[in-house]
């Protein structure tokens, strides 16, 4: 687990957005680039902050023999741990500079555990050499932590945000869409919003609330804000078997019961200008 802080001042500014990413699967023949493109471009016209929570790589590689096909290897590269990091480079750098946070998933911990290589290190690495020197460099988290955002006017006056973040467990949960999981999160982690990858399902669920008596004795009721992120896996996609056409190992349609989603999130996070003013918080695609 780990906590990271990031800071925005707020002085003359009411409104910030943060993209939250995750399961791109990035270096997979069936990741859905044109999707990703058209959401990553319109975060970055908002002046959104880019988070990524867990699986930037699909990372398969020809060593996983439960899960490599030679069909869905789209590179010739005997290199491939190079190759797959510098697509992904390639891929993320128009957007160097929005990006605040990489996050590992079950993908890239898997490539640690039996190849030894930690892909979003060598990834983040080289886009900070490409990132403007004026900016934080991107920040690497584990599977699973904390982000607390704080907007500040001054030192005697900061709002904060928490994200407990995690990239999530289990099954596609096809049936309950991973909203179990979101439950359990509830009882153990205090945060302002939960923000689960993993199950590619696109849930946004805001009917759990905390209640509490604050500091001046007064009865609060707090909105839990709950998200888990699709991603960009594409899957039951058209393809009919004729003469001299064979099968292909297709990992969702042989093991999810429907079709997954496809896409993020984004938090408008709005910043009242009177001091005593709670922050406002809205999702928008």
């Amino acid at each position: 687990m780990d906590y990271t802080e990031y800071r925005h001042d707020s002085r003359g500014r009411e409104d910030f957005y943060f993209a939250l990413f995750s399961d791109l699967h990035a270096d997979s023949a069936s990741f859905a680039a044109k999707e990703f493109k058209a959401d990553a471009d319109r975060a970055l016209a908002r002046g959104a902050r880019f988070l990524i929570n867990g699986d930037l790589f699909d990372a398969i590689l020809p060593t996983d023999r439960k899960r490599y096909t030679r069909a869905n290897d789209g590179f010739d590269e005997d290199a491939q741990i190079n190759a797959r990091i510098d697509r992904v480079y390639r891929l993320l750098l128009p957007y160097v500079n929005s990006i605040d946070f990489i996050g590992i998933g079950n993908h890239e911990a898997s490539i640690v555990k039996y190849s030894g290589a930690d892909l979003v290190a060598f990834l983040v690495r080289d886009l900070n050499q490409a990132r403007d020197k004026s900016l934080p460099p991107i920040q690497r988290g584990g599977y699973q932590g904390f982000l607390r955002l704080k907007f500040s006017e001054d030192k005697q006056h900061t709002r904060e945000f928490v994200i407990y973040r995690e990239h999530g467990k289990g099954g596609a949960a096809p049936v309950t869409k991973g909203t179990i999981n979101i439950q359990r999160l509830h009882t153990t982690y205090q945060a302002d919003c939960y923000w689960l990858g993993h199950t590619h399902t696109d849930i946004i669920d805001k009917t759990a609330w905390s209640i509490y008596p604050d500091r001046a004795g007064r009865i609060v009721r707090k909105r839990k804000l709950s998200i888990i992120t699709a991603g960009y896996q594409g899957c039951f996609n058209q393809r009919n078997l004729t003469d001299g056409v064979y099968y292909q190992s297709n990992y969702p349609e042989e093991k999810f019961l429907a079709p997954t989603g496809l896409g993020m999130a984004t938090l408008h996070i709005r910043v009242p200008a009177a001091h005593d003013a709670p922050l406002e918080v809205e999702t928008i695609n």
